[in-house]
């Protein structure tokens, strides 16, 4: 690995931010909702985590080289990641539904959709920022 100066953008804030709208998200519905609090909870909760835990390999995985002499292997880590997380949702989508029960479908997406906005407006944020 080649040596470089060039300092990875703060992208660990995004990865807080997920986590943390998940948390808050999940908090909120299950304040809101009416029977099966808990339920509900837990499966936003778990629909923001298909979201966050894919979203936090892929920025690993995007930052793990830097420098021009890394270029290839730059671009050889996006694919790969973004492949990974592709596998990684599919495989939380299927779990969930599979394994999990009982489930409110319906606010694991919503769990999912919040999270996934999150991660959008915190890399926007981020390249904003970094401008």
């Amino acid at each position: 690995m080649a040596v470089t100066t060039i300092k990875p953008p703060p992208f660990t804030r995004v990865i807080v931010l997920q986590f943390t709208a998940a948390a808050i998200f999940a908090a909120l519905v299950g304040i809101i909702a009416g029977e099966d609090k808990g339920v509900v909870a837990y499966s936003a909760f778990l629909g923001g985590l298909i979201s966050a835990v894919p979203g936090a390999y892929f920025a690993y995985k995007t930052f793990q080289h830097r420098g021009a002499s890394e270029t290839e292997k730059m671009i050889a880590s996006v694919f790969k990641g973004e492949a990974i997380k592709l596998g990684l949702i599919a495989a939380g989508f299927a779990l969930t539904f599979a394994v999990v029960e009982p489930l409110a479908p319906i606010w694991v997406f919503a769990g999912f959709l919040v999270v996934h906005s999150a991660g959008i407006y915190g890399a926007y944020r981020l390249t904003k920022y970094r401008q």
